[in-house]
């Protein structure tokens, strides 16, 4: 690997990781996510103050970037992984935000939907069932991100770069969640049901 190709294809993914959708939609409505639910600026908390439809706008906006700089990188002398991993982490730490983002959920599904699609429709679907089974968006979030690392690395198809992007994918995705495990412990995680709300 090309250490130059490298740089580029995380400052591509960074570049559109750190376009903050969910908080510019919140701020089209009036609404600064930073100072309202629990202040973080992705999709979940948008879909917690304005309802489910603002939340799947959001959802799809933030997956998109991490879903575009590894489709541009592809076919190319750049590397999509490390443009997926550019995104996420823009996502997560941006650096308009005083390193504040999002839990980098939606945009790693858009990442591992360029990436790892097979492993990728699989945790798509494990969220989904872990979210209605309760209602409760960290879990299923957690729940993904384990089920994506292991699918991940069972596929014998799979670079083993891109095995390790996802690990270190999954472990960031907890870690981001530390805040929410500490609620779950003390059993006060909320319940988010998009759909009760405007």
């Amino acid at each position: 690997m090309k250490i130059q190709g490298i740089i580029m294809s995380f400052i591509i993914g960074f570049s559109a990781g750190i376009i903050p959708f969910s908080y510019l939609l919140g701020r089209l409505k009036g609404i600064d996510l930073m100072k309202i639910g629990s202040g973080n600026i992705g999709a979940t908390n948008l879909g917690r103050v304005l309802g489910l439809q603002f939340f799947i706008i959001g959802f799809l906006l933030d997956g998109l970037k991490g879903f575009l700089p590894v489709l541009i990188t592809q076919n190319s002398d750049l590397y999509p992984a490390f443009a997926g991993a550019g995104a996420i982490l823009g996502h997560i730490f941006n650096p308009f935000f005083k390193f504040r983002g999002g839990k980098g959920v939606s945009t790693t599904l858009g990442v591992t939907l360029g990436l790892v699609p097979v492993p990728f429709l699989i945790a798509l679907i494990c969220w989904i069932i872990i979210y209605f089974l309760t209602y409760i968006v960290s879990v299923a979030s957690m729940g993904m991100a384990l089920i994506l690392t292991v699918t991940t690395f069972l596929s014998e198809r799979i670079q083993i770069h891109v095995k390790l992007l996802i690990l270190a994918i999954g472990v960031l995705i907890i870690f981001a969640h530390r805040s929410n495990i500490k609620r779950l412990i003390s059993k006060t995680e909320p319940k988010t049901i998009f759909w009760e709300k405007k």
